[in-house]
């Protein structure tokens, strides 16, 4: 009979370590970012990964008016899963087009900039964006992608 409790007490110890370190694997990590690209462009913000995921927000700010509109660009990688790119963010004027003004502050992009479930390393580049309104004709030059994780 002590044999079986001892049996049991270790099986139960056992089981309660890993669950306990499958819950810390879960567990959300909440980190800054930045980018390093152009000098008239800068973005930074958090990003939250989990083993699932990663969330990104944050700002962007342009500090100068000189023929492109502030924007960032992210991809997420993971071995066997296709790249995860986003769109390039940007802001628009109330015309709807992209905004190249010194903004003279952080201004930031509503509740998240890219979600992925692609979680091995997560990377974000700057870019300009011509300030014309037809999306057909707007030009995109981006800086190289800089590693944030």
């Amino acid at each position: 009979m002590r044999r079986f409790v001892t049996v049991t007490a270790a099986t139960t110890l056992t089981a309660l370590a890993f669950g306990t370190l499958a819950t810390t694997a879960d567990a959300a990590t909440t980190r800054s970012w930045s980018t390093k690209g152009y000098k008239a462009v800068k973005a930074g913000g958090t990003y939250t990964r989990t083993s699932k995921s990663v969330t990104v927000k944050g700002w962007i700010r342009d500090y100068a008016k000189n023929g492109w509109a502030a924007a960032v660009q992210f991809n997420a990688t993971e071995r066997g899963k296709k790249d995860a790119k986003s769109d390039v963010y940007f802001f628009l004027t109330r015309k709807n087009i992209p905004a190249d003004y010194d903004f003279g502050t952080n201004v930031a992009y509503g509740s998240r900039f890219f979600y992925s479930t692609n979680t091995s390393h997560l990377y974000a580049r700057e870019c300009g964006v011509t300030p014309i309104k037809s999306i057909k004709h707007r030009t995109t030059k981006c800086a190289a992608w800089h590693k944030i994780y």
